[in-house]
């Protein structure tokens, strides 16, 4: 029985993200097939170290297939382990597995030189890595956002130098040193065309990088409504997601100061609930935004119930300011059969396209307008929901991840012509 290893940067028991929530689905579905899978996830850094990890210990066991490892931090331009000692362990217990398989998902607290190193040690092994994000196109946290907060739509040397204040030759070195690292994979995946779009342009040859949507376990039911369902769901808007800069939450509560400053006359009331985040943690990131009457806080969820939660709503707002790639909170907007109102660019517009609205990215006038135009309209709420198509679920996503990365019913196969230091 192929051996297959789940790696990702953070462990979805400590943090929920998308990419490690989409390789957490992935490794429990490859269970469920009664697969020899494990998973490996990490802490993020020393502060979630401190609150999980004793002294000395360097990896919790959820399972006996499921592990964390301590995070040390990295470094986002290197992309190395800041001590040497801390990847000579990581290479151990990632080799000490044996596997046919190593998936990875992200390189971020694993490091290039881990990959480069394991790869070298086990050259029979298939490497994989889905790109979740543009970490090794970008060293601003992968977003391609400039300090001034300005979108950035192509990387280079001399742009990169002025934004991150480092000398030119930094940003030729490290690219070199990024193409190299995913030069050694045998297969790329992204969950988006944009991504893929955004790496062939940088560097990555034409035909390297295969598009796969991320997997999601769903029910999808259809469900006659009444009218009278229609119409209350048809006032009500939600959000999903975290209190940080790049999510565009403050655009949010902006374009619904605007709609309760324009005292405009609506058919039904405006509600916009904001899941995910509570009224402090807003605060400190906003602390002189005021909260307009229309928007209520309902704080965390389990990531289980979303879906449901959804159901409840006309509308589902995602109004990020960076280039999102797959954001996860789509997915379970189709599965829920909501509609969705969307920033304009990256994923979220690819996503989104046909069956949802979408609005010129971080501006609350238009997204005020977008609410508007679809607010108590029943019959719209109905076009687009008869739009939606469900999101692929595991099934269908380990098919085509067995086809796309040759792995039917095979061993790995060895590695030719990669290039290992």
């Amino acid at each position: 029985m192929t051996r297959i290893v789940i790696i990702s940067h953070s462990h979805p028991n400590l943090r929920y993200g998308g990419g490690e929530v989409a390789a957490y689905r992935q490794f429990q579905h490859l269970l469920s097939l009664g697969e020899d899978a494990f998973f490996v996830g990490s802490t993020i850094g020393p502060e979630d170290s401190e609150k999980f990890f004793g002294r000395g210990q360097q990896v919790i066991s959820f399972s006996p297939r499921d592990f964390c490892l301590q995070g040390k931090g990295m470094d986002s331009f290197k992309m190395e382990q800041a001590k040497v000692s801390d990847e000579d362990w990581l290479v151990e217990f990632l080799a000490a597995f044996k596997a046919d398989v190593y998936h990875f998902h992200h390189f971020w607290n694993i490091g290039a030189g881990t990959i480069r190193r394991l790869r070298k040690l086990l050259p029979e092994a298939r490497f994989i890595c889905t790109l979740h994000e543009l970490t090794a196109i970008c060293a601003n946290h992968g977003q391609m956002v400039k300090r001034s907060g300005e979108l950035c739509y192509a990387s280079s040397e001399v742009a990169c130098a002025a934004c991150l204040s480092r000398p030119p030759i930094d940003f030729v070195l490290r690219r070199a040193r990024m193409i190299e690292m995913l030069a050694l994979f045998d297969h790329l995946l992204s969950p988006s065309q944009f991504l893929k779009d955004r790496f062939e342009d940088w560097g990555v040859p034409k035909g390297r990088i295969g598009v796969i949507e991320n997997g999601l376990d769903h029910r999808h039911d259809e469900v006659v409504e009444s009218e009278a369902m229609l119409a209350q769901r048809s006032g009500r808007f939600a959000f999903f997601g975290q209190a940080t800069p790049t999510k565009g939450l403050d655009v949010l509560i902006r374009a619904a100061a605007l709609i309760e400053a324009r005292e405009v006359e609506l058919d039904r009331p405006l509600s916009i609930e904001i899941h995910g985040v509570d009224k402090d943690s807003f605060a400190r990131m906003w602390p002189d935004l005021e909260v307009p009457k229309s928007v209520h806080f309902r704080g965390r969820y389990r990531p289980q119930d979303c879906v449901n939660i959804m159901r409840g709503y006309g509308w589902i707002i995602i109004p990020s300011v960076w280039w999102e790639n797959s954001p996860v909170v789509i997915q379970e907007a189709r599965a829920a059969r909501t509609p969705m109102i969307a920033s304009d660019i990256g994923g979220m517009a690819e996503k989104t396209m046909g069956w949802g609205i979408q609005f010129r990215v971080a501006d609350p006038a238009a997204l005020a307008e977008a609410i508007l135009s679809v607010h108590g309209n029943v019959e719209r709420l109905k076009e687009h929901v008869a739009m939606i198509d469900p999101p692929l679920d595991l099934a269908g996503f380990t098919e085509a991840w067995r086809e796309a990365c040759e792995l039917s019913g095979t061993k790995a196969r060895i590695v030719k012509g990669a290039k290992v230091a």
